[in-house]
C-alpha cells in the first residue's frame, strides 16, 4: 500500500482527477439513455462518421442502396445514414471513414451486447450509443496518458499535471467527450497525441518499428479528418530553431530516409480502403464529398475564428491564450519544438478560418481546434514554466487566475449543454445577456432572442458575408 502512494506523482494524481470527473459526468449525463429520439448521440454529422459500420456489417450494403428500398424504416426521417449524391447516381457517405475504424471495436461489442440483451440489432439502439460514449472516454485518456508521457520529457511533475488539466477542463474538449461525445475531436485529440509522441521518440532514435507507428499513426489522422493533414508540418519542422539544427535535420532525414519512405507507405495503406470504396462507387479514385463546400484561403476569417461571440475559440477556451503566449517562451529556451509548433500554428489558424462556415455550424466554440490540443499542451507548459520561475506571487495570481478560467470554462459548456449558449447565433449583446446565467426566465429568452443574429448559411456557402 504505501509503494502505491509512493509511486503517486502529482501529473498522476491529476490524471486521477480526471478520470474521476470524467467518469462522473458520464455516468450523470447518461447521453446514451436518449437514443432513437431527436437527442440522441448518433446525429449529424456523427450519422456521417459511423454509418460505415451499420451499411457494412448489418446491411452488408455499404453502397447505401438498402436505403432505396421501399420499406418500414425510413432511415433518412430517423436521420440514419447520411450521403451525398455523386453524379453518376450513387449514395456515397460524405465523411472519410476513419471515425468507424475508431468506433468499431465499440461497435462489435454493442452488437454482441444487444444481441444478448433483446435489444434491436439495428445499430441505432441503446447500446450502440452507450458503447460509442464510452469509446469517447476511453480514448481521451489513452491521449491523455500519452501527452502526459510527452510532457514529462521536457517539463516537471507540478507543470505536467496542471497542463493536463488545463487542456481539458479549461476548454471545449471537456464538452466534445461529455454532451457530443462521439463528434471527431476527442478522438482526433488522442490519435494526435500518440503521434506526436512516437515522433519525438523517432527524432530521438529512428527505427523501422517507430516508422511504422507514425506512418499509421498520420494515415489514421487524415482518414478521420483530411484537412487534418496540415499536421505534416510537426514532424518536418521539429528539432529546427537555428541554422544549425536545421543541417542537423536535414543530415537525419537523408540518413534515414529508408524509414520516412517507409512511414509514407505505412500512412498511404491506411488511406487504401477510402481509395477503393470511392473508386468502387463513383469511379474515380478521389472524390470531394463535400460538394459545394469549399475553402476561402483568398477571404479567411482569422479574427472572427478566434475571437467572435459566434464559437470564437478564445472567447469559449480562453486559457488558450496562455498558449499562443507560450510560443513566445518555446522560442526563448529554443527548444525543439519551438519554430515547429508557430508555423504549425499559423497554418491550423489560417486553414481553420478559411472554411466557408467559419463558426463550424451547430458548435462550441471553434472545434477544429480541438484536434491539436496535445500540440498547444507544449507552448502552455512553457508559459507555466516561466512563471514558475518568477515569484512566489505571480504564480499564485497565475494558478489563481488558471483556476477562475476554468471555472469558466466548465460553465460554459453547462450553458451550452442546457442551451443557454446558442450554438451559431451568439453575439457580444446576447454572450452578456446570458454571461454565469445558470437558467433563463421567459423575458430572459425573448430578450435573448432579439440579440442573437442567425447566420445566412446559403451566403457563407457562396463565399459571400452572410
Amino acid at each position: 500500500m504505501k509503494n502505491i502512494f509512493k509511486n503517486l506523482t502529482f501529473s498522476k494524481i491529476s490524471l486521477w482527477f480526471l478520470f474521476a470527473i470524467m467518469l462522473w459526468t458520464f455516468v450523470s449525463l447518461k447521453r446514451w439513455g436518449q437514443a432513437e429520439t431527436r437527442q440522441k448521440i448518433i446525429m449529424w454529422d456523427v450519422t456521417s462518421y459511423y454509418c460505415y459500420l451499420p451499411a457494412t456489417f448489418i446491411h452488408h450494403d455499404v453502397s447505401l442502396e438498402f436505403t432505396r428500398r421501399g420499406n418500414d424504416h425510413s432511415y433518412e426521417e430517423n436521420h440514419q445514414y447520411w450521403y451525398q449524391t455523386a453524379p453518376n447516381g450513387s449514395r456515397v457517405i460524405k465523411f472519410t471513414m476513419g471515425m468507424a475504424v475508431m468506433y468499431s471495436p465499440f461497435f462489435f461489442i454493442a452488437h454482441a451486447t444487444a444481441h444478448l440483451l433483446d435489444f434491436k440489432a439495428d445499430g441505432f439502439s441503446t447500446p450502440y450509443e452507450f458503447f460509442i460514449a464510452l469509446s469517447s472516454l476511453v480514448y481521451l485518456f489513452i491521449g491523455l496518458l500519452y501527452l502526459r508521457k510527452t510532457m514529462l520529457l521536457y517539463f516537471t511533475e507540478t507543470i505536467t499535471g496542471i497542463t493536463l488539466i488545463c487542456v481539458l477542463l479549461g476548454t471545449n474538449l471537456y464538452y466534445y467527450t461529455t454532451t457530443e461525445p462521439a463528434m471527431s475531436h476527442a478522438y482526433s485529440f488522442a490519435v494526435v497525441a500518440i503521434f506526436v509522441y512516437h515522433c519525438i521518440k523517432w527524432h530521438l532514435f529512428p527505427t523501422f518499428k517507430k516508422s511504422i507507428y507514425i506512418g499509421l499513426l498520420f494515415g489514421l489522422i487524415v482518414l478521420i479528418r483530411p484537412v487534418n493533414i496540415i499536421l505534416i508540418v510537426f514532424p518536418v519542422l521539429f528539432s529546427i530553431h537555428s541554422k544549425e539544427t536545421l543541417l542537423l535535420k536535414i543530415n537525419l532525414l537523408k540518413n534515414n530516409f529508408k524509414y520516412i519512405v517507409i512511414a509514407a507507405i505505412a500512412a498511404f495503406l491506411v488511406f487504401v480502403p477510402q481509395l477503393v470504396y470511392w473508386k468502387q462507387l463513383t469511379g474515380e479514385w478521389f472524390f470531394y464529398s463535400y460538394l459545394e463546400e469549399h475553402f476561402y484561403f483568398n477571404h479567411p476569417h482569422v479574427l472572427l475564428g478566434m475571437f467572435s461571440f459566434r464559437n470564437g475559440w478564445l472567447i469559449y477556451s480562453p486559457i488558450m491564450v496562455f498558449a499562443l503566449i507560450g510560443i513566445y517562451f518555446l522560442f526563448k529556451s529554443k527548444s525543439n519544438f519551438s519554430f515547429s509548433v508557430l508555423v504549425f500554428v499559423l497554418f491550423q489558424v489560417y486553414v481553420c478560418y478559411s472554411w466557408w462556415t467559419w463558426w463550424y455550424g451547430g458548435s462550441f466554440g471553434s472545434r477544429p481546434m480541438i484536434d491539436f490540443y496535445a500540440v498547444f499542451a507544449l507552448p502552455m507548459a512553457s508559459f507555466l514554466k516561466t512563471v514558475f520561475s518568477k515569484s512566489k506571487a505571480l504564480l499564485i495570481s497565475t494558478l489563481t487566475f488558471f483556476v477562475l478560467l476554468i471555472y469558466l470554462s466548465v460553465f460554459q459548456t453547462y450553458q451550452r449543454r442546457t442551451g443557454v449558449i446558442h450554438w451559431d447565433s451568439m453575439t457580444a449583446g446576447a454572450y452578456q445577456k446570458v454571461f454565469l446565467k445558470s437558467e433563463l426566465s421567459h423575458d430572459d429568452i425573448l430578450e435573448l432572442e432579439q440579440q442573437l443574429y442567425h447566420p445566412d448559411y446559403d451566403k457563407a456557402k457562396a463565399g459571400e458575408e452572410e
